[in-house]
């Protein structure tokens, strides 16, 4: 017998090992997801740094428009002071003509009397001088008020001239200087037209971020759902041929004790001596063959039915609701009592150790109850249970049987 259960043990031993390789390659949908989100995020990255480009390039050009607004508004700073040089120009060119056509007058009028009493006035100037000396000097007198006439005339000609000329210059700065600020103008017009075109692109990254965060958020949803029902199916699977490695061994250990049996009477009743005594341990899960028949009527199949329909409600502490919220031994109690069943005395998992007959391992089926150490579940078939797992993940149907160390198997049905 001893032989047999090593051997047991290490065909166990290699479908782990087995399912190890499983493990690996269960591991690639996993890997995909992390391909898939990492692209997105990517996706991400890229329109992120373009959006920041765009921002960039709007901050260049909202300085280069502030230096153009400098730039006119120096302009139309220096077309205000040309335009009062001009008006001031002007005033002083008004002035200019006046003191030139004053003069004009004055000399004329001068000249004109003198050129009217002509010899009478030398005549005047030579009787009345005391000498040829003093008649000389008023001589001159005369023609020296002759000449400054005529130079201050030249002057005062100058001078309005020189005005002309000073007005003709201001108004040709001025003209250049309203060109400039048309050509700022200009340019400013073409910035503020490229700033608006910058900031509707910006608007549209901000747009394009935002469906590609959220595309890659539902990405990242997606792929770790994936990843989730992957890792379900690998668990599913393992337990499949835990099970299966089980049963498988289970068969070979009846044919070699039936075998066994049948060339001695006596040494099967001491094998069957030995049954009992492996069935009053509740520890033992692998050796002799207990598999009580059922005492109720009910099937494994209708409890592990009707236990199913309530996958996905919550987990509750200390209650006793498979809709509104139960925890793992309320779960077990709540699910036997629809069928009939009474277990209310067990309430905790432990107390579940000892309820209907024990099972060995290699003969569970669904519907029997499946204790842990501080939790308990309901086998499901295909090498899983049905239970209330946890407060976060609520009542599921997915973990293996051998999610944790068995120790004992109840039937009550």
């Amino acid at each position: 017998m001893q032989r047999i259960v090593q051997k047991n043990i290490a065909k166990l031993l290699i479908a782990c090992m087995t399912f190890g390789t499983v493990f690996t390659f269960a591991d690639l949908p996993a890997r995909e997801a992390d391909a898939t989100a990492a692209e997105a995020q990517k996706k991400v990255e890229e329109i992120q740094e373009q959006r920041d480009d765009v921002k960039q390039e709007i901050n260049s050009l909202d300085t280069q428009l502030v230096s153009v607004l400098t730039s006119i508004e120096t302009l139309e700073g220096d077309i205000a002071e040309t335009e009062q040089e001009i008006a001031d120009t002007e005033v002083e060119l008004e002035a200019a003509q006046a003191s030139v056509e004053k003069q004009y007058s004055d000399m004329k009028t001068r000249i004109k009397y003198m050129y009217e009493r002509g010899d009478e006035n030398f005549l005047e100037m030579l009787l009345e001088s005391g000498s040829i000396s003093d008649f000389l000097n008023r001589s001159e007198y005369i023609t020296s008020v002759y000449d400054y006439d005529r130079e201050l005339l030249n002057a005062y000609t100058a001078t309005q001239r020189e005005i002309a000329d000073m007005k003709v210059v201001l108004e040709s700065d001025k003209i250049n200087l309203e060109k400039q600020k048309d050509e700022l103008s200009v340019k400013k017009s073409s910035l503020d037209s490229l700033i608006a075109t910058k900031k509707t692109e910006l608007k549209d990254f901000d747009k394009q971020l935002e469906a590609a965060k959220a595309e890659a958020a539902r990405r990242a949803a997606e792929e770790r759902e994936r990843a989730r029902l992957a890792e379900i199916k690998r668990q599913q699977e393992e337990a499949r041929r835990a099970a299966a490695a089980a049963e498988a061994a289970r068969q070979r250990q009846q044919q070699q004790q039936q075998g066994s049996g049948s060339g001695s009477g006596s040494s099967g009743s001491s094998g069957s001596g030995s049954g009992k005594g492996s069935a009053s341990n509740a520890d033992s899960v692998s050796g002799g063959g207990r598999n009580p028949s059922g005492t109720t009527g009910v099937s494994g199949s209708d409890v592990v039915a009707y236990a199913k329909q309530f996958v996905g409600n919550p987990y509750v502490w200390g209650g006793n609701s498979l809709t509104d919220g139960c925890d793992c031994s309320g779960f077990v109690v709540q699910v036997y009592k629809h069928f009939g069943i009474n277990l209310s005395g067990s309430r905790y998992s432990g107390a579940l150790q000892s309820v209907g007959q024990a099972v060995d391992y290699e003969c569970i089926q669904p519907g029997d109850i499946v204790c842990y150490a501080g939790h308990v579940g309901i086998y499901a078939g295909g090498g899983v249970i049905v239970e209330a797992q946890s407060s976060k993940a609520g009542i599921t149907c997915s973990r293996a049987v051998t999610c944790k160390k068995i120790l004992a198997i109840r039937r009550v049905i």
